[in-house]
């Protein structure tokens, strides 16, 4: 289910906090990440692959970053997302994460930044914080 864009009373999101759209496949990994964002002080949505970060992006929810993982079930991966984001959306900041892809090859793709996997829980939140001040 996809929130709305206005945060009325009992929202799940923070008037005036940054919000994430992590894309990752991984439930084990999806739930670190977004555990460590949340208590970093970010609102997070969760989706499973680029489909679902397709719908997000779609609808009135306002996104501030992406980070998706590139290898996924569905019909795109990570860099289809990446391409579609950089038609779309091009001020907006990509996080890219792979344990099998090289970095210049996504930042070549408009990735903002990469992660490679296996990351740090603290480096994602640098790296989000670094790109979201970028982004400002």
């Amino acid at each position: 289910m996809v929130p709305s864009s206005d945060t009325p009373l009992g929202s799940p999101f923070a008037e005036g906090r940054k919000r994430i759209l992590l894309v990752e496949d991984e439930l084990l990994i999806r739930l670190l990440v977004s555990d460590e964002l949340r208590n970093a002080g970010f609102d997070v949505i969760e989706a499973c692959n680029a489909d679902e970060a397709l719908t997000v992006l779609r609808s009135p929810v306002r996104v501030d970053l992406i980070i998706s993982d590139v290898r996924m079930p569905g019909s795109l991966d990570g860099l289809g997302l990446l391409a579609i984001v950089r038609e779309t959306l091009p001020t907006l900041p990509v996080i890219i994460t792979s344990g099998h892809l090289e970095s210049r090859l996504a930042i070549a793709d408009g990735a903002a930044r990469f992660l490679a996997k296996p990351f740090a829980m603290d480096a994602v939140v640098s790296a989000v914080r670094m790109e979201l001040a970028r982004a400002s």
